[in-house]
């Protein structure tokens, strides 16, 4: 059984976790916990045999003791085995013990592994940065489990396949997503590259290239995606607003079928790595150390990140103080156009600005 219930680009990065798993347990039924908001993305891998909905448990001021005890009381139902809470919090890691699970593998991050079997270290050093997707597969290493380069996985269906939106058989289509930063746990909108810049970048993808450009979304990125349609000059047709028209599975259909994906650090990059598009993503007060595309050595992944002191703003779940707030304004239009010609394999004037990490 493995515990995560929020949020949906976190549940992306465990799917490496889950891949290893399914290889080293090929008969074992594995069982996902994980809420409402990201069920979708166990739903959409071949791992997971069972989905036990928590609800809104795990968010904070979310739910119930009452609603808490009851999910504790369901999981010693089952009579799991073996249990991998993917979350540092206390309540969370306390569920399998709860239910009464033998062996309990989780993160240990300032303590808050103590009702753990098998608490495996966390940095919680700002210098020594550890990629979310590799925390989870230090837990199976832990247990002495096979870990052969695994990679972020979502499995789209054919119906998912069928709903995307048609492109010409001469323009290629590529996603961009200004949005992010926004979720049930939390709200980070200062994660978003500045949108007068993806209107400039939008505008060179489609007149100098001659791309269609789809805008991605939930509902509550259709007024930003019009934002930056405002004031675009550009052949009708070839910018078009999807936000809020397609369920998580038809984005990814939609991401899936395109050229390239721009965004910024958002559940819909981590979703482009896992569908095998190549990604451009773009950095601030998160660390691609950290969040960024997985694997960080795909070629097919661009992470630009021009923080003035190298280190996260973001930073073990809080946003700590920040004196310079330039992060997002550093990296140039400039800089994005010259790393989307390098993925899509358009000849450059000059080469691409390298992947900066600290």
């Amino acid at each position: 059984m493995l515990i995560k219930p929020c949020c949906i680009g976190d549940l992306i990065m465990t799917t490496p976790l889950l891949e290893v798993l399914r290889q080293n347990y090929p008969t074992a039924r594995i069982t996902f916990v994980t809420g409402t908001w990201s069920k979708a993305i166990a739903e959409h891998h071949p791992a997971v045999d069972e989905i036990i909905n928590c609800g809104s448990i795990g968010i904070p001021g979310r739910y119930t003791i009452k609603e808490y005890v009851k999910l504790a009381r369901q999981l010693r139902q089952s009579h799991f085995d073996l249990a991998f809470v993917l979350d540092r919090s206390p309540m969370l890691t306390l569920l399998p013990w709860l239910a009464g699970i033998t062996r309990r593998v989780g993160p240990d991050s300032l303590g808050r592994g103590f009702s753990l079997t098998d608490r495996v270290p966390v940095s919680t050093d700002p210098t020594h940065l550890q990629h979310q997707a590799e925390i989870y597969l230090d837990l199976v290493r832990a247990l002495d489990l096979k870990v052969d380069h695994p990679r972020m996985r979502f499995v789209t269906t054919p119906a998912e396949q069928q709903s995307i939106y048609p492109a010409s058989t001469t323009t290629r289509q590529v996603v961009v997503f200004p949005g992010g930063g926004s979720n049930p746990g939390m709200d980070l909108t200062a994660k978003r590259w500045p949108l007068e810049r993806y209107r400039a970048l939008t505008a060179r993808l489609v007149n100098e290239l001659g791309l269609q450009v789809l805008l991605i979304g939930g509902e509550s990125d259709k007024a930003l995606n019009q934002q930056l349609l405002d004031g675009l000059e550009v052949p009708a047709g070839l910018v078009v607003n999807l936000a809020g028209k397609t369920s998580f599975g038809e984005s990814a259909a939609q991401i899936e079928a395109c050229a390239l994906f721009i965004g910024n650090d958002s559940s819909p990059m981590h979703l482009a790595a896992a569908v095998g598009t190549p990604v451009l993503a773009i950095f601030g007060p998160t660390s691609p150390t950290e969040y960024g595309p997985y694997p960080l050595d795909d070629p097919q992944h661009i992470a630009l990140w021009r923080h003035p002191t190298e280190q996260p703003c973001f930073f073990l779940g809080k946003m700590q103080a920040c004196e310079h707030c330039t992060c997002m304004q550093s990296v140039t239009v400039d800089e994005v156009w010259q790393a989307a010609l390098r993925l899509l394999k358009y000849p450059q004037p000059q080469a691409a600005s390298p992947e900066v990490r600290p």
